[in-house]
């Protein structure tokens, strides 16, 4: 069996729940983020890389799964695009705020490159 990767999970109040694994052709197909690097507040449902990454570097980072090289750049993308989507700023802010997203997703591909030489088995 493929080593799989934690996309998602869901915690049960009273027990149970679920933790939802793929393997490294549904993160590429379906573009997600591993859920360790899920930010805190998020729900545990499955999340997508958003558009401004491009499918090839998808793939590219898809054999790293939950390396610790993607921790940072991914962070600081999410962060950058959540920026994006903030209705309150002014034209210059969006403009450095599509910037920043660019830059992060720079920042992954730099990372994707290191971690090629040091990928970890995922859980």
């Amino acid at each position: 069996m493929p080593p799989l990767t934690v996309v998602a999970v869901h915690h049960a109040g009273s027990g149970g729940g679920w933790v939802h694994r793929v393997c490294r052709g549904c993160l590429v197909r379906e573009r997600l983020i591993p859920f360790t690097f899920h930010p805190l507040r998020h729900d545990g449902t499955r999340l997508p890389y958003p558009e401004v990454v491009p499918s090839e570097l998808v793939a590219r980072l898809s054999p790293l799964g939950e390396s610790s090289v993607l921790a940072a750049p991914i962070g600081r993308l999410l962060v950058a695009v959540a920026r994006t989507k903030d209705r309150t700023l002014d034209a210059d802010q969006l403009h450095a705020a599509h910037d920043e997203a660019r830059a992060a997703v720079a920042r992954l591909r730099e990372a994707a490159r290191q971690g090629s030489g040091t990928v970890r088995e995922t859980r």
